[in-house]
């Protein structure tokens, strides 16, 4: 049998999120792939979770898809065409996602070997978890053998550029099946997916459980020798609306173009010692003079910080972890903008609010609070 994985330890990194936005995604592996081209630079590996989308690679057809892009907007989920090799898939919470981002160069130029340990890496940790699953020759990823017939658990799609590697792994915990039977999922249309919750019910682990035993089998199966990362940094948004005679209105300023020159509402990096809450009512008054109502949204998310807007010293990539809040003020209230950062703001509707934003994290937050004000 051809040889599994990687055997002689090469550098590397590991950096863990939660929840990411597929196209911060996107920007995080682009970045990631160039650092990792550098000389001496350490491999990376990348572990999260995405917000429901459907991802087609090369191999991958519209028809592929079998709901109208009405329909998927109303449900959430997103479709985002990439690189990778493959069809159409599905990502979404409850999900694994791991990207290894591996210099191949220098005596590893052996694509087929790096798929056989990530598939080595996902068999062993459903067999944790009394799964058996095996390979299917032609069909990469993981599969296992249930009542229903063959049904894959875990997914690989790779991209390869100059012997870099990106896209990598789904591995499925608890993600909304449902959402696979509307795609046409890796091409095939007589096998099914499975998770280790259809497969194990209650027995089935947590998401963080599942990734700790993944992340371990790949850190083994790729011979990755973890060098320290920074943590990333921390920052919070707190959507700021009022009540107008319209409907309710959101606050919306114009960054300086040394900050970006884009609209956003109140953002701001927590200090030490603060609390995310305490980190939002200070922005809110330092960027605009206004204090109010402080909500929870439920939505954190991580993403890569450009070096073009905020300069680093050195090379390696930074990240950060955002949590969004909704901030209501006083429909009369006064706005004093901070120069230095904003030149301009307006009060929009949330139609408009939401076309003038720029990040995913930001239109999802806005998703969030009209949700919340519907209710």
């Amino acid at each position: 049998m051809s040889e599994i994985g990687f055997a002689t330890p090469r550098p590397a990194q590991l950096r863990r999120f939660k929840r990411v936005f597929y196209p911060a995604g996107l920007r995080m592996q682009k970045a990631l792939a160039e650092y990792v081209n550098g000389e001496d630079r350490p491999d990376q590996l990348v572990i999260l979770e995405h917000d429901p989308v459907f991802t087609l690679g090369r191999n991958a057809t519209p028809a592929d898809i079998h709901m109208s892009e009405d329909f998927l907007a109303a449900q959430g989920v997103s479709v985002h065409r990439t690189d990778r090799g493959g069809e159409v898939t599905y990502h979404g919470p409850g999900q694994i996602v791991a990207y290894p981002i591996c210099n191949l160069r220098g005596g590893r130029e052996d694509v087929g070997r790096l798929v056989r340990g990530l598939e080595e890496a996902m068999i062993r940790t459903a067999a944790e978890f009394g799964v058996t699953a095996d390979r299917l020759k032609g069909a990469p990823g993981i599969w296992v053998e249930t009542p229903r017939g063959l049904e894959k658990l875990g997914a690989i799609g790779l991209h390869l550029s100059r012997w870099i590697t990106t896209h990598g792994i789904a591995f499925n915990v608890r993600p909304n099946l449902d959402h696979f039977r509307w795609i046409t999922p890796c091409g095939f249309t007589d096998k099914g997916v499975c998770s280790l919750g259809s497969l194990l019910g209650e027995q089935a682990p947590s998401w963080d459980v599942a990734a700790d035993h993944l992340q371990a089998h790949l850190t083994a199966c790729l011979a990755m020798a973890f060098q320290p990362v920074r943590e990333p940094s921390r920052s919070v948004s707190a959507l700021t609306w009022r009540r107008g005679a319209q409907g309710p209105e959101v606050l919306m300023m114009l960054r300086v173009p040394a900050h970006g020159l884009w609209w956003q509402s109140v953002t701001g990096m927590m200090e030490p010692g603060e609390t995310p809450e305490e980190t939002a009512h200070r922005e809110l008054l330092e960027e605009t003079g206004l204090t109010g109502t402080l909500r929870p949204l439920g939505l954190s998310h991580s993403f890569w910080v450009d070096p073009s807007i905020v300069h680093f010293p050195d090379a390696e990539p930074r990240f950060n972890t955002e949590t969004c809040f909704s901030m209501e003020v006083a429909p009369g209230a006064e706005v004093r903008l901070e120069p230095s950062e904003h030149s301009e703001y307006l009060w929009c509707g949330l139609d408009e609010a939401y076309a003038r934003m720029k990040w995913e994290g930001s239109k999802a937050a806005l998703q969030l609070l009209r949700q919340a004000l519907s209710a």
